[in-house]
């Protein structure tokens, strides 16, 4: 059993171990309204998806510049956290992790304002931009149907829906990130991983047809 109110502390502390551990560069204030727990951006957004089948540089220019994100990690690498809780429960998360199109000095980005570096490299070479992907495991179980799986996976494209077994905790989420794309920083802050709460054992959301396909399992 859990709440909004739980989650959010549960978050926010979260965001502050990674920051403390120089594993985020800036992080926004974790805010509850009713059932939602999100990020305070200090510009939001009225239209925050501004695409409808794949992100692009503006996507992650307009979420970066807006300061539409939980943390901004020291490469310019956005994460998204965001959930609904109700009835003692989860009911619904956006976790995305959106890298940056840029390979970004690190050093240039701890002082200088990220609007900055990022206009200098967008004057730079187009050949010097990324090709990565961002990731994002979304629990909608209102949408739920056939081809949109409860919980899933999207890679890539908006229409990638990959089914997963269950919802995802803010601490597993991010122990996948790190443990996935920053390999480094993973093993100097091992013991601290490895502290984090482990997935929760929560009820699978994974129906028989999903389970007779390729999906993510934990």
């Amino acid at each position: 059993m859990t709440t909004a109110n739980a989650t959010g502390r549960a978050v926010n502390q979260l965001l502050y171990d990674l920051l403390n551990r120089d594993l985020v560069a800036f992080i926004n204030p974790t805010v509850t309204v009713g059932d939602t727990v999100t990020w305070r951006s200090p510009t939001p957004l009225e239209r925050f998806v501004d695409f409808a089948d794949y992100p692009t540089i503006r996507t992650y220019r307009r979420w970066a510049e807006a300061g539409e994100y939980s943390a901004l990690l020291p490469d310019g690498a956005l994460l998204q956290i965001r959930y609904r809780v109700a009835g003692g429960v989860i009911i619904g998360h956006r976790l995305a992790y959106v890298p940056c199109p840029y390979r970004i000095d690190e050093d240039f980005l701890a002082i200088s304002p990220l609007s900055e570096v990022l206009e200098v490299h967008a004057s730079e070479s187009h050949d010097d931009i990324t090709m990565q992907t961002a990731v994002r495991f979304d629990f909608d179980p209102d949408a739920a149907a056939e081809g949109h799986p409860s919980v899933h996976l999207t890679l890539n494209a908006a229409c990638c829906r990959i089914a997963c077994e269950a919802p995802m905790g803010a601490a597993a989420f991010a122990r996948f990130v790190f443990q996935n794309f920053y390999r480094e920083r993973w093993a100097q802050h091992a013991p601290f991983f490895a502290a984090l709460p482990r997935v929760a054992n929560v009820q699978s959301t994974v129906t028989d047809d999903e389970r007779g396909h390729p999906h993510i399992a934990w």
